[in-house]
């Protein structure tokens, strides 16, 4: 086997023009030093309201983009890691959507190009990574791998009953070697996130998942809330840049966790429509028309939060053309019977006529 000498100066300029992936904010960007690099393994660290679900999501959807508009133009694998009997760690695919909206791309194109795989226990973690590697192995596409929680089932008070915390620590460095070097391998950027661990007050804590953890990863961001929709990310670590720190925003109401209950955001969705629909409606009876739907939706919700549909308003829209072919059926039924009075009625009369023009 020989080695391949590269000059310096090849070096850095194969740097200065590869193709890094936006976060969605160009002052993270920047922290990161132009945003995420092919073949680099990121975390980020956080607690649940500092932005970093929000940010997780829209690295994946990023991915997506064409590489003009700063994303990787290929597939993303997302890995989602936690225990479902306890809390809800399903893959918030509500959010996923709103942001493939925002971003103009078509939302079944873009779900097409997501793969995902749920873990659940710390075996189901372990055996993920094997069918991560097949899937780089099978799909060259797939440009950004992306795990999310990637230490809690080894890190949680509900892990695995009797077993050391010691050989569980283990195990996620296994987890994470494996990771670490089938990326690399491959030249795919790797992001992880995780939650801190407990700090005194005012200082930076540092990542859950132990010093292995911390020693690959090769940049480290803490993301602390600053207040309403702006936050502040910590650079704790990067092979060429000295620790700082910026105050970024990620934008709107979607910030954070977003794990609405069903009714709660249809709600929110309905009081939308009624300011910036319904009310410029010129016609009384559209405004009437749009009166009854809201009654059909709200007689219908606990079908509609069982629809595997991403967004509310796609599964309002859905219930809103069943109840118009429920309409159309009964007129259908309606016209029938009119029909066949009708033809009663023709019949009568032809039968009628005659008699009335003999008796004339």
């Amino acid at each position: 086997m020989t080695l391949e000498l590269k000059r310096g100066i090849d070096l850095l300029n194969e740097r200065s023009d590869m193709v890094r992936l936006t976060t969605g904010n160009a002052d993270l960007d920047s922290l990161l030093g132009g945003g995420v690099e092919p073949g680099n393994f990121y975390l980020f660290y956080g607690s649940e309201d500092s932005g970093i679900d929000l940010l997780i999501h829209r690295l994946v959807v990023n991915c997506l983009l064409q590489e003009q508009r700063y994303g990787f133009d290929g597939k993303c694998l997302y890995s989602n890691c936690g225990n479902y009997r306890l809390e809800r760690t399903l893959f918030d695919a509500q959010l996923l959507t709103f942001l493939i909206k925002a971003a103009g791309l078509d939302v079944t194109e873009a779900l097409d190009r997501i793969k995902v795989v749920c873990s659940f226990s710390e075996e189901q973690e372990q055996g993920s990574v094997e069918e991560i590697q097949k899937a780089l192995e099978q799909d060259e596409e797939i440009k950004l791998v992306v795990v999310h929680n990637i230490a809690k089932l080894f890190t949680s008070e509900e892990g695995t009953p009797n077993r050391d915390s010691g050989e569980r620590i283990a195990r996620l460095q296994r987890v994470i070697g494996n990771l670490w070097q089938v990326c690399a391998q491959k030249k795919v950027a790797l992001v992880a996130s995780c939650r801190p661990k407990e700090a005194s007050r005012g200082s930076i804590p540092k990542p859950e998942g132990g010093n292995y953890l911390r020693h690959r990863a090769n940049v480290i961001v803490y993301l602390r809330e600053r207040g309403s929709s702006f936050f502040t990310a910590y650079l704790r670590k990067h092979p060429n840049r000295a620790p700082r720190k910026v105050e970024f925003t990620l934008g709107g109401d979607e910030m954070g966790r977003v794990t609405k209950p069903f009714r709660m955001a249809m709600e929110e969705e309905l009081s939308r429509l009624k300011r910036s629909f319904k009310e410029v409606l010129l016609e009384p009876g559209r405004r009437e028309a749009f009166d009854s739907l809201v009654r059909v939706w709200s007689s219908e919700q606990g079908a509609m939060s069982y629809a595997k549909i991403p967004t509310v308003l796609d599964v309002m829209l859905l219930t809103g053309l069943v109840d118009n072919r429920r309409l159309i059926e009964e007129l259908y039924d309606r016209f029938g019977i009119l029909e066949s009075k009708i033809e009663e009625l023709i019949s009568q009369l032809k039968v009628l006529v005659p008699s009335v023009s003999q008796a004339k």
